[in-house]
């Protein structure tokens, strides 16, 4: 079980179907269970993921066609270099967040969990791998959580978007497809079984979701649905989330009320119009357990 220290908390938190040990904790966070845990809040969580039991030859032939020519492309005419790092440091870290930090305020991505990641480091549970070009700039950084048997893909980040020429964005693409493909490579000769690709949008409505899936499913690999659990185990615990889901709302209900005040009124409403009532704060679902960022 990882522990993961707040101001006033201690969470704990345990990936797929592992137990958590004896370890005081006020909350635990189960991430990607099979089952819900008995007593716990829990939501659905759908992922794909490629099955690392099969050979390299296997695995190679479910990718699409066009996910395999880019890889090709990627490796002999862009000479992309791959490289993965188990043994992740603070100066790694470093570079990664400076190159998320750009991407995130490209995309109004919400800041880098940075403790989050470095407890995972700490617990030696934590993977980062980068895609260069052949002078040895950075292109793409993924970062990965592992177990023994399981890795899962919790950041993709470029600054393909920041990119003016396009033929420059559609390397950084392939870039970013031989990133993944080394990746499953990597952890299958590493013993895992399984490669996680990081969520899959269960939706049909948000179209910049559904192409990312179009890219994942590009790899093969079978969608799975999962649970994300929440369970609560102290007073101090059911305290201080109540609290934070109360601001939560707050924030959420001063961020709508600014974004109508900003709406432009209509010249002549009708007498008889009526504005909706807001929800009250009881009618608003509480907030969803936060994932690991899948920063696209």
């Amino acid at each position: 079980m990882h522990i993961h220290k707040s101001r006033f908390l201690l969470r704990g938190e345990v990936w797929f179907d592992h137990e958590p040990d004896q370890t005081p904790v006020d909350w635990i966070v189960y991430r990607q269970r099979s089952r819900p845990v008995r007593g716990a809040k829990w939501t659905f969580y759908h992922t794909i993921v490629v099955d690392l039991r099969q050979s390299a030859e296997v695995l190679l032939h479910q990718l699409s066609n066009h996910t395999a020519s880019k890889i090709r492309r990627a490796r002999d005419r862009d000479r992309i270099v791959c490289e993965g790092f188990r043994l992740v440091s603070r100066e790694m870290l470093d570079c990664f967040e400076e190159t998320y930090k750009r991407f995130a305020a490209f995309k109004a991505l919400p800041p880098l969990d940075r403790p989050f990641l470095d407890q995972l480091a700490r617990d030696g549970s934590l993977e980062i791998s980068v895609a260069k070009n052949p002078v040895g700039k950075a292109l793409v950084y993924h970062t990965y959580y592992h177990d023994s048997n399981r890795s899962c893909l919790l950041h993709s980040v470029s600054l393909y978007q920041t990119l003016s020429d396009s033929a420059a964005r559609n390397a950084m693409g392939r870039a970013n497809r031989y990133l993944i493909w080394y990746g499953i490579l990597r952890h299958q000769e590493q013993g895992l079984k399984f490669f996680d690709l990081g969520g899959w949008y269960p939706g049909n409505t948000n179209q910049e979701l559904l192409d990312i899936n179009r890219f994942k499913e590009g790899f093969g690999g079978k969608i799975v649905r999962e649970c994300n659990c929440e369970q609560i185990l102290s007073l101090k615990g059911r305290v201080v989330l109540t609290i934070a889901a109360w601001l939560e709302r707050a924030k959420g209900l001063s961020a709508r009320w600014r974004r109508d005040q900003r709406l432009p009124k209509p010249e002549s409403p009708a007498l008889d119009a009526r504005a909706p009532s807001p929800k009250s704060p009881a009618e608003f679902e509480a907030p969803a357990l936060r994932e690991p960022e899948l920063s696209r």
